[in-house]
C-alpha cells in the first residue's frame, strides 16, 4: 500500500481516537431573570447617564457569566412599555424616568444585552409581559400608550392598570409586540410571565373584587358559537395569545425557543393532596398543562417557589408532577425564588433545589432559573458565591432542543498562531456556518478534559488554554445539539 495512502489512514484513525478520547461537554440551563419593572434589578434608578446604564447591565451580565450561568431572562416590556427601539410601544419610563423619553444618548438596552450575553457565550431570552398596561401609578402614560391611545381597552384593577386580554385587539397587540422582536433582534428566546389575568384581590370587606370585563364578555358571547362560562372564555382568550404567540414565532425563526413562567401549580389537588386558595386555572385564565401538552411552548418554567419541606406546596412534589405531564418531552426548568433568603429559607435550600433536579436527570435534562439575579449578584446569604464553588464549579451548556433542529455538524478545523500563544478554527465548507451557533472550547488540562470557554459564531480564535496540553473544538447548532470535535495537541 502506498505510503500516502497509510499516512492518510493513520491521520484518520488519530482524528477519530481525538475525537472519542473528548468527553461530551456537561449539560444544564443555569440561569435568572434580570427585572427592570420598578427598577427591580437594572437600570438601578430611572434617569442615569446612558453611560452609567451601559456599564450597570454590562457589569450584570459579566456577573452572570462569572457565577456560571448561561442564560439570562432580560425584561423588555414591562407594562405596555419598551425597553428597546419600537414603533409600537413607548420608551419605558423605567430607563428615562418619563414613558416616551428615549435615553440620551439613545441606545437600545435589547440589543445591547444580547450583544454582550452573547460575546460571553449566553443566551438572550427577551421578557415580556402581555397585559399589564401600567404598573402603579407613579408613571404618568404618554400620549403613544395604550392606556391614553385606548382607554377603552384598559381596566383598573387593585394598583394597577390592566390590558383587558377579552378584546381581540389587545390580544393582537401583545402578539404583534413579541412578533416584532423576534423578527428583528437575534434573541434566543421569547418569555411570557405568569401575569395573564390578574392575580384576585379583596376588598376592606375581604370580598373578591371582580376584574371588569363584563361588556367584553358580553359582546364575545353574542357572535354566536357555543357559549362559554367566564372563565373558560378568559381561558380561551389566553390561550389564544400563547398558540399564536408560538406559531408566529417558529414562521419567523424556528429555533428561538418560546418559554413561560406560570404560577408553580396547575390547580388545586394536582396531585392529589396539594395546592393552596389560588386556582391559576379558574383564577388567573392560565391552563398551563394545556400549553405543555400542545406544544405550544418549547420550556416550561413553573414558578417552584417553595421550600422542599412545604407539605401542601413543595418544591419536589411540584417538579415531579409536571415531569408526569410532560407527555411531548419539552424541557421543565423551573424557577426557584433566591431573593427569599434570609427570610424562610437560606442558601443551603436552593443547592438542595438544584441537586432534586439533577436526581431526577434520567428523565429531564436538568435546568433552572433563579428569581430574580440580585440574590446572585448580591450573594444573598452566600448564594452566589456557593453557587458558584459549589452547584457551577463545572462549565454547562445548555440542554439541546432536537424537535427545533438537529443538524449533525462537522468538525471544525484547528491551527496555532502566535507560536503556539493562540488558536484558530473554522469551517473547511464555509456553508456550515449558516447551521451552527455557538463554538464550544475543551481543554485537556492535568490529564482531564474540561469546557473552558463558549463563544458566539463570529468569534474564531482565542488564546492558547493555560496548562493545556490538547484542545478540542466543537460547534453546537442553533438548538444546542453538538458536533464533531476538532482537536489539536500542544
Amino acid at each position: 500500500m502506498p505510503f500516502l495512502i497509510l499516512a492518510a489512514l493513520f491521520l484518520s484513525s488519530l482524528q477519530a481516537w481525538s475525537q472519542s478520547a473528548v468527553p461530551l461537554p456537561a449539560r444544564e440551563l443555569r440561569g435568572s431573570w434580570i427585572a427592570t419593572v420598578h427598577n427591580i434589578n437594572w437600570p438601578s434608578e430611572p434617569g442615569l447617564p446612558a453611560t452609567r446604564q451601559k456599564e450597570q447591565l454590562q457589569r450584570l451580565i459579566q456577573s452572570a457569566h462569572d457565577h456560571g450561568l448561561n442564560c439570562l431572562i432580560f425584561q423588555v416590556r414591562p407594562a405596555g412599555d419598551a425597553l428597546y427601539e419600537s414603533q409600537l410601544e413607548p420608551w419605558s419610563p423605567y430607563l428615562s424616568g418619563l414613558m416616551s423619553l428615549p435615553p440620551s444618548p439613545k441606545w437600545d438596552p435589547l440589543e445591547f444585552a444580547i450583544q454582550e450575553a452573547h460575546r460571553l457565550g449566553m443566551e438572550l431570552h427577551a421578557w415580556f409581559n402581555p397585559f399589564r398596561a401600567l404598573a402603579g401609578d407613579k408613571h404618568t402614560p404618554s400620549s403613544d400608550h395604550i392606556r391614553r391611545q385606548h382607554p377603552e381597552w384598559t381596566v383598573k384593577y387593585g394598583r394597577d392598570w390592566w390590558m383587558n386580554p377579552g378584546i381581540p385587539e389587545v390580544r393582537q397587540r401583545a402578539v404583534e409586540v413579541m412578533l416584532d422582536v423576534t423578527r428583528r433582534y437575534d434573541v434566543d428566546g421569547i418569555h411570557l410571565d405568569d401575569y395573564f389575568y390578574p392575580y384576585p384581590q379583596t376588598g376592606a370587606d375581604k370580598t373578591l373584587i371582580p376584574f371588569n370585563d363584563t361588556e367584553a364578555y358580553a359582546k364575545a358571547q353574542s357572535l354566536g358559537g357555543a357559549p362559554l362560562s367566564l372563565t373558560a372564555w378568559r381561558r380561551q382568550n389566553v390561550d389564544e395569545v400563547v398558540h399564536n404567540t408560538y406559531v408566529g414565532i417558529k414562521a419567523i425563526k424556528r429555533t428561538v425557543k418560546f418559554g413561560i413562567s406560570p404560577f408553580g401549580l396547575w390547580r388545586p389537588n394536582y396531585p392529589e393532596g396539594t395546592g393552596g386558595g389560588l386556582d391559576p386555572y379558574e383564577d388567573l385564565g392560565a391552563d398551563s398543562r394545556k400549553w405543555l401538552q400542545q406544544g405550544w411552548l418549547d420550556y416550561l418554567t413553573p414558578q417552584l417557589y417553595w421550600t422542599i419541606d412545604r407539605p401542601k406546596l413543595g418544591f419536589a412534589t411540584f417538579y415531579d408532577w409536571w415531569l408526569s405531564e410532560n407527555t411531548l418531552g419539552r424541557h421543565i426548568w423551573p424557577g426557584m425564588n433566591s431573593s427569599k433568603i434570609g427570610d424562610d429559607r437560606n442558601a443551603g435550600e436552593i443547592l438542595k433545589q438544584i441537586s432534586v433536579l439533577r436526581e431526577r436527570g434520567l428523565r429531564m435534562t436538568p435546568g433552572h432559573f433563579h428569581w430574580n439575579f440580585g440574590a446572585l449578584d448580591k450573594n444573598l446569604g452566600k448564594i452566589g458565591s456557593m453557587a458558584k464553588e459549589r452547584a457551577y464549579n463545572v462549565h454547562a451548556l445548555p440542554p439541546a432542543s432536537p424537535w427545533l433542529s438537529n443538524v449533525a455538524l462537522p468538525a471544525p478545523l484547528l491551527e496555532k498562531q502566535a507560536e503556539g500563544k493562540r488558536l484558530r478554527w473554522g469551517f473547511s465548507d464555509a456553508r456550515w456556518e449558516n447551521y451552527s451557533r455557538w463554538w464550544v472550547i475543551q481543554a485537556q488540562i492535568e490529564g482531564k478534559w474540561r469546557t473552558v470557554e463558549v463563544t458566539f459564531k463570529d468569534q474564531h480564535e482565542l488564546d492558547w488554554p493555560a496548562k493545556a496540553t490538547a484542545v478540542a473544538v466543537r460547534a453546537a447548532g442553533k438548538s444546542w445539539e453538538i458536533g464533531q470535535a476538532g482537536v489539536l495537541a500542544r
